[in-house]
């Protein structure tokens, strides 16, 4: 009995571990595209690039827009997974209870 006890407290610590290991891995990701955003904001140049034809005089687009739009992407693409990732351990919990 004690033995069962002590395994599944030692379960419920190793998950927990693992839930802050990746909690931190999600924040430090965060901070890197911060850090990549502004140096995209601070070296990339405000050109405006050309448009597409027949969309001459509707869309207007720089290059650091362009870029922080793709570091956008990136920092939504890691905010759904972590989503995810939280939503897959619920219900692995759920079930388990």
């Amino acid at each position: 009995m004690q033995v069962a006890r002590l395994q599944r407290d030692q379960d419920c610590a190793a998950k927990r571990v693992e839930q802050m290991d990746k909690r931190k891995k999600f924040y430090v990701a965060l901070a890197i595209y911060a850090v990549l955003g502004l140096l995209i904001w601070m070296t990339i140049d405000n050109i405006p690039l050309p448009a597409p034809r027949g969309l001459e005089g509707s869309v207007h687009l720089t290059l650091r827009q362009a870029a922080l739009i793709v570091l956008g992407i990136f920092v939504l693409r890691t905010f759904l997974h972590h989503r995810a990732e939280q939503i897959r351990e619920q219900r692995e919990h759920e079930q388990k209870s």
